[in-house]
């Protein structure tokens, strides 16, 4: 298996414990909610500062989790078989991952009444990035430059 999968497969895994989304609670949430609420943190594998038996909330981290794992056994299986159909796939997912967490958090928001929410971007955006970079460079290499032979 090339080195570049593996480094893509260590990257995905390392999505799952970073934090994507960072929203503090503001001074009007602290009124609402008291001093002891706390801020929200969105992982790749969970969700912290949230109630995660709220349906909304347990489905979507849930959801997100297995969509990361999923990416990343994906990234394995096209190490593999080297079959285009995986890498393709994970494309398709990383491309439409900002559209997710954006829904994402505008859910917690949501579910957040009054808690005076800013949204700050973290780490585990970079590391999407660099995965989604690593899927291109090897699309690249696999479908542009050397093209598939059919035989």
């Amino acid at each position: 298996m090339p080195l570049r999968i593996k480094w893509t497969f260590v990257l995905a895994l390392l999505c799952l414990p970073a934090p994507f989304v960072y929203m503090p609670i503001g001074p009007e949430g602290y009124k609402y909610y008291g001093s002891h609420v706390p801020d929200i943190w969105i992982l790749g594998a969970y969700i912290l500062g949230k109630d995660t038996s709220f349906f909304g909330i347990g489905i979507a981290w849930k959801w997100q989790l297995g969509l990361i794992l999923y990416t990343a056994l994906s990234v394995l299986f096209y190490g593999m078989s080297r079959r285009l159909f995986w890498l393709f796939q994970n494309v398709l997912l990383l491309l439409l991952f900002p559209f997710w967490l954006y829904a994402y958090t505008g859910g917690v928001m949501n579910n957040s009444d009054g808690a005076d929410l800013s949204v700050y971007p973290m780490p585990g955006l970079l590391l999407w990035l660099a995965v989604l970079l690593l899927h291109l460079k090897e699309l690249y290499e696999r479908g542009i430059r050397r093209p598939v032979s059919n035989h």
